[in-house]
Formats: C-alpha cells, structure tokens, sequence
C-alpha cells in the first residue's frame, strides 16, 4: 500500500465509516494517480474527493459524502451562515468550488461548515479562537461532552482502519468498494 493510501485511510477513514461528513488530507505531490483510482471506487458510494489546494509540493484533498454534505449545506442556518460569507450555491458542489476559490492564503474559517463541524462550534471559534472549552477534532465551544464522545469514536474508528491497513488491507477492501 502506497504512504498516499496510507494517509487517506488515516485521515478520511472515519468519513468513509460514516461518522464525518468530510475530511481533509495533505497529500504529497507523485501519486495523484491513487488519488484518482480512490476517487472513482469510492464515487460508487457516494463519496466525493476534490482537489482545494496545490502548491509545488502538497496536495490539499477534501474527501466527503456528497449526499450527506448537500443536506448540511441545505440546513437554514447552515445556507445562512455561509451566505455572510458570500456563498451561492443550488448544490453541494457549487459551494465546494466557492470554498476552493477561497482557499488562497490561510484556511477560511467557514471550512468547519464543510467539514461537518457544529455550527455553534464555528461561530464560536469565529467570536473567540481561543475561548474553546475542548479541543479536538476541532475547537469545540457548546456541548462538550457530546463532542468528546465523538472525538472517541474517531479515534477508536481510525485506530481499527489503521490496524487493518498495517495488515495489508487496501481501503477498498476495508470499504468493500471493489
């Protein structure tokens, strides 16, 4: 297995066990083809990889479950919040190309939106960065104990996806997407 493989397994393997919305991973440039095989298998599922950043070294992969990221999106607050942002959108996708157009310099803070993140959480870190009362995942603001059982779940969730990655399990077969 690829160290490319390896890292989206690690990184991408609790959105593809359904328990996150959508994930990130920082690729190194050379095995774009991985990338692309994944990516096919993994759309049989219902699984979307789009490319948010690239530089001359690094690959910014953004691995999400399309029908789960449309409703997210579609949720009022959710639609408003990022409208203050100047987003329109009549799809999961438009959205994700306004999000990479917006990827130049520093990460835009609305990326928690598109991750999955609790919408009380984002605004939380955009009224205080420093103000969390957990940090994980990401930087939680409201309902910790909530959120740090789910900061379990994935790290129990990734941990057991690694393990059979160690083994020489390829994600495909973990996910049975052949």
């Amino acid at each position: 297995m690829s160290g490319t493989e390896y890292a989206i397994g690690r990184h991408c393997g609790v959105t593809f066990a359904g328990l996150k919305i959508a994930s990130l991973v920082s690729l190194r440039k050379g095995e774009e083809n991985v990338v692309q095989t994944l990516s096919r298998r993994f759309a049989r599922k219902g699984f979307l990889f789009r490319l948010l950043r690239e530089d001359e070294e690094r690959l910014l992969v953004y691995v999400c479950h399309k029908e789960r990221l449309e409703k997210y999106l579609f949720l009022p607050d959710v639609r408003a919040f990022l409208a203050r942002f100047g987003y329109e959108y009549a799809s999961a996708e438009e959205a994700l190309e306004q999000l990479k157009c917006r990827m130049n310099g520093e990460f835009p803070h609305e990326i928690g939106v598109f991750l999955g993140y609790p919408l009380g959480d984002v605004c939380g870190f955009l009224r205080n960065p420093d103000g969390c009362i957990l940090c994980g995942a990401w930087k939680v603001y409201e309902n910790a104990g909530e959120a740090a059982r789910m900061f379990e779940r994935f790290r129990r969730c990734s941990a057991c996806i690694c393990r059979h990655m160690d083994r020489g399990r390829a994600l495909t077969q973990i996910f049975n997407v052949g």
